[in-house]
């Protein structure tokens, strides 16, 4: 790395021709058509006051294949200024700056440089920033969706790492603080990783810069448009979005309360209890629903027509109307029981409760529940809820019908090219662009379109701010006024229907023996005993596969493409995963298990906890030795991972309820945001002592990870197993106002 007072500029000589684009305010502004990179490293720490500080002490930046860097605030700003300059750059003429987590640099960069213009979608989390005069930074996490070293491994055009614990983060360090060669190749290494990312994503972008999306959703935003586009009269296709689109505030209201995520949760039978034990002796096994978000788009039919709002008058008409339209509902029910070993019905999606019984925010039993549901969630309630007595407050209807041809063409060639291209040497890349346009198709489908507007402004406290837009106004300006819009909000709402439909239909058979469920997943016990079972489920959904391609005039192969080794792939079909030597679960997104690697041939254990390092390690026997696929095992910071501390402590014993795993192991950052000019002296490492001063900042700090229940799943679990339950509730929030749902919990 060249530091910046040594930087030749001549380099910004050969930069690329410029290339144009419009901005939001319809305004031609000029790029030079290539990427530099950005990034920054802190050092937190207490003030004497014992204040939380953070400080910068070496910034770097790529700049047509140069890596530069400076140590101050200072030297970055008469370096952009020098860049400036050269390059002619005002708001007009600008150059790119690629930041991977722009939020970070953003905090330390938002009092101390002036922001023109910021788009973001949540508070303090910018997408894209313009800096005065002429310097436009990106976030690249949004386009990545990875962090940097796992962005690094998905390269294709070169063989990069980043580098992993050459940089402790313990060190105390500020901007007169040497650092060593592999300190300096660290830092380094994060712009260079940025700067290949961005490069490819050019390729894939006709080399223009200004042609990549802000978003990876805008990659399959923009192939399905053009694909609709050029395979239709868009005049047309645009005329029936419009009528079938939810511009009514109420409508849209009871849509956005019914739309629900993938069902994720335990068998409580099985918390805490790690199987196979002396009375469960069958292992768990795992099965995967193959692409179930684009199957359930191409096989199910969706909303298709304009919703019209009816008064409910009877049982009879109700089970009509369920049973023949796409309808979405509120309803109360009285006297609701689970009637199997699986509650479903979320808690955070019940505006009424009446003495809830909850099994870790599932309802297993109220007096009084109110919620709001689909056609599709009623007939999966049918199956695992039995009440007294129904009322519905407000029902809306139209008719059922499949995606349009188009779209649902975009779904399965990608599929079957995502397929064909798997494990292809010297397709990796286009294999990549594929399969993230494939998982990117359910995600665009459901993006809510009235949101609150987030602004950044000097005018406001802390500088950031909402503004609330009228829902009818944004509603309209998404779908009447908005030409590029192709897809409706209610068609995401019944893509996760029909996938928990898919889900819970098999669940509802194994029952007791389906240990856990997540989205797409099932870990199940006496695993042969339903082999028939997923075999009849399969058959149904080949047949409801190919029934759906031939309505569309579809070729059928397309739902079964053969991969490079030979074999075929049909979508939406249960394929075993793996078998487990030992699995235990404390609840949704907190398991751990042992598995026979394919490969080695050696155990492994794995923990799956949100929030926790799912760092893997190598055991031998039950609780043998550990070792490490890191390549220096005697640097102390390379073992501290959780993974390694629950092997060291007992594996399976010691993952329960009041897990408690160090800060040193646990890998969690408390992030702790300054809005105000600080300055303190810091002492570093080496015991050099000098003044520093930030603007704003983040500090950082290091955080224990309790794995405790939550003292409602704590009683319900007592309560349950003892056949007495009496537990308390919790409240979820959603979000903005007009579309919570604001649960009244009433006690007897």
């Amino acid at each position: 790395m060249v530091h910046v007072k040594n930087f030749d500029y001549a380099v910004l000589e050969n930069l690329p021709d410029m290339v144009t684009s419009k901005d939001r305010a319809g305004n031609l502004i000029r790029y030079y058509n290539y990427p530099f990179t950005f990034d920054i490293e802190t050092t937190s720490f207490l003030t004497k006051s014992s204040q939380k500080m953070s400080c910068m002490y070496i910034w770097a930046m790529t700049i047509n294949g140069v890596s530069v860097y400076g140590r101050t605030w200072k030297q970055l700003q008469f370096f952009l200024e020098e860049i400036r300059i050269r390059l002619k750059l005002d708001y007009y003429n600008r150059i790119i700056i690629y930041i991977h987590n722009l939020a970070y640099e953003f905090q330390f960069m938002s009092h101390r440089f002036e922001f023109l213009e910021v788009f973001a979608r949540k508070k303090r989390h910018p997408i894209k920033a313009l800096l005065s005069p002429g310097f436009e930074l990106k976030c690249s996490l949004f386009l990545s969706g990875l962090s940097l070293e796992k962005t690094a491994e998905n390269l294709t055009s070169v063989r990069v790492k980043k580098k992993v614990g050459q940089l402790d983060y313990n060190k105390l360090r500020h901007s007169e603080t040497p650092l060593t060669d592999d300190e300096m190749e660290y830092v380094e290494y994060d712009v260079v990783i940025l700067h290949f990312f961005i490069m490819e994503e050019m390729r894939k972008n006709k080399n223009d810069i200004t042609k990549i999306p802000l978003t990876k959703t805008g990659y399959a935003r923009n192939y399905c448009r053009d694909y609709i586009k050029s395979h239709t009269n868009y005049k047309q296709y645009r005329e029936r979005l419009e009528l079938e689109a939810p511009v009514d505030v109420d409508l849209f209201t009871i849509l956005n309360k019914a739309f629900a995520g993938g069902y994720t949760h335990a068998n409580v039978n099985y918390v805490e209890i790690t199987i196979p034990n002396s009375v469960l002796e069958s292992t768990v096994h795992s099965i995967d629903f193959t692409s179930s978000y684009p199957a359930q788009m191409v096989m199910h039919p969706y909303p298709r027509g304009n919703f019209k709002k009816i008064e409910i008058t009877s049982k009879k008409m109700f089970e009509e109307y369920v049973n023949q339209y796409a309808c979405v509902f509120k309803i109360s029910f009285q006297n609701l029981q689970s009637i199997k070993q699986h509650d479903i019905l979320s808690e955070s999606k019940c505006e009424y409760l009446k003495n809830p019984q909850v099994d870790n925010g599932r309802i297993y039993y109220a007096d009084i529940a109110t919620t709001f549901l689909t056609d599709v969630d009623y007939k999966t309630f049918c199956k695992f809820y039995k009440w007294d007595n129904i009322c519905i407050h407000e029902f809306w209807y139209t008719f059922y019908g499949y995606l349009p041809k188009p779209f649902v063409e975009c779904i399965l060639q990608l599929y079957s090219e995502k397929t064909k291209l798997k494990g292809v040497i010297g397709k990796e890349e286009e294999y990549l662009v594929l399969k993230g346009l494939l998982n990117a198709l359910y995600g665009m489908c459901v993006t809510n379109p009235v949101n609150d507007e987030i602004e950044f402004s000097y005018e406001l406290e802390k500088c950031w701010g909402k503004q609330k837009p009228s829902m009818g106004d944004a509603l309209r300006k998404a779908y009447i006024n908005n030409f590029k819009q192709f897809l409706c909000y209610q068609w995401g709402v019944w893509v996760t229907a029909w996938a928990r439909y898919e889900l819970l239909d098999l669940v509802s058979i194994i029952n007791e023996d389906a240990v856990y469920m997540d989205t797409d997943s099932i870990k199940l016990m006496n695993y042969d005993s339903y082999k028939d079972d997923i075999k009849r489920h399969d058959e149904r959904i080949k047949a409801n596969l190919i029934k759906a391609v031939k309505f569309h005039g579809i070729d059928e192969s397309l739902l079964n493409p053969c991969d490079i080794k030979g074999e075929h792939h049909f979508l939406g079909i249960w394929e075993h995963e793996c078998e487990y030597t030992y699995f235990k679960t404390l609840g949704a997104k907190r398991y751990c298990f042992e598995k026979m690697m394919k490969e080695s041939k050696k155990i492994e254990f794995h923990i799956t906890v949100a929030g926790l390092s799912n760092k893997q390690f190598r055991t031998d026997g039950d609780f043998g030795d550990i070792i490490t696929h890191l390549d220096d095992p005697e640097k102390d910071y390379m073992w501290k991972n959780a993974t390694n501390y629950i092997v060291e402590h007992g594996k399976f014993k010691f993952f329960t309820d009041g897990m408690e795993i160090p800060s040193e192991y646990a890998n969690r950052l408390v992030h702790t945001y300054v809005d105000e000019y600080m300055t303190d002296y810091l002492t570093d490492y080496n015991g050099v002592t000098i003044k520093v001063e930030e603007y704003s900042c983040i500090h950082l700090e290091r955080s224990s990870y309790n794995c405790g229940f939550a003292e409602e799943f704590a009683l319900f679990l007592e309560h349950f197993r003892n056949d007495d339950l009496e537990v308390e509730h919790f409240i979820n929030p959603n979000k903005r106002e007009e579309l919570m749902i604001k649960p009244i919990i009433e006690w007897s």
